[in-house]
């Protein structure tokens, strides 16, 4: 078997040399066909890192993940292929583990582990007590992301390619297009790789501003695509935020990690927060 390996990058110079040595120690290069950057434009040395570790660097045809996703796609050449982002190190049993739930298994559309941060980030416990409730994942698509997946080829295009977003949530609306044509998304819980952000703390938070941001959008997409129930809504986003100060004392004792006492409640204002900017952004599109 081949399959062609994929990435999207920005400005990523400070990651990239880390992500794509340990891509090459993980994953044979015997089964490797191509290895495609799209670069959507980067003013530092990610173009020169990436051509100095074998990787050839096509323009994004647009801006942002979703076009740089669909760019790659039209480039891709094998029946499976892997996608990966600039700033996600792969745990070392993470080809071994993630292919045999993909290759030549019926019916599956994607294949991927979990990423989680570094251990001395601030917010690092929040994804891994998720992780650890995932018999509760209301959609099913926790840990499904673009950044260490295997994908059937035929399964990407069949649902038209990536579907295009303006903030978040490209993974989720791609793990239900692709439950809409019988294909499966697998995650396998034991393969941890590293999500690298930089940035700080700030940075963090704002990220979790931007997800909420999204869910407006995602959530009327998907009212589209299929008989949905949002879970989240303003008024339960608000409870969730007032009942936070608890539910992170609960969450830090679990985890042994006090930081979630006052991370997690922050990680909520900023959903609520978001949240409120994406119905105002719909509501005036």
């Amino acid at each position: 078997m081949k399959v062609d390996l994929v990435m999207w990058t920005l400005n990523g110079e400070k990651t990239l040399p880390y992500v794509l040595d340990q891509i090459n120690k993980v994953i044979p290069m015997e089964v490797v066909n191509q290895k495609l950057i799209v670069d959507d434009g980067s003013k530092d040395n990610t173009v020169a890192i990436a051509k100095k570790y074998g990787w050839n660097v096509i323009k994004n045809e647009g801006r942002g993940i979703s076009n740089g996703a669909n760019t790659a796609l039209k480039h891709v050449q094998t029946n499976y292929f892997c996608s990966f982002e600039q700033d996600v190190i792969l745990s070392p049993d993470w080809w071994g583990k993630v292919s045999a739930l993909i290759v030549n298994k019926v019916g599956v559309g994607a294949a991927c582990g979990l990423r989680f941060l570094p251990r001395s980030d601030f917010c690092y416990s929040v994804e891994p007590y998720q992780a650890t409730r995932k018999d509760v994942d209301f959609y099913g698509s926790f840990g499904k992301t673009l950044d260490n997946t295997i994908w059937r080829t035929e399964a990407l295009r069949l649902i038209g390619g990536f579907p295009k977003v303006n903030f978040a949530g490209i993974d989720t609306l791609v793990f239900h297009l692709l439950e809409s044509k019988g294909y499966k998304w697998i995650a396998d819980y034991d393969v941890k790789s590293l999500h690298l952000h930089y940035g700080g703390l700030l940075n963090e938070f704002k990220h979790y501003y931007f997800y909420g941001k999204s869910l407006p959008e995602i959530y009327s997409r998907l009212r589209k695509l299929r008989a949905f129930y949002e879970k989240e809504n303003l008024s339960r986003l608000f409870l969730r935020f007032l009942k936070s100060p608890v539910s992170s004392i609960k969450m830090s004792l679990k985890m042994h990690d006090p930081r979630l006492m006052v991370c997690y409640p922050i990680i909520r204002l900023c959903w609520l927060l978001g949240y409120i900017r994406g119905l105002s952004w719909q509501n005036s599109s």
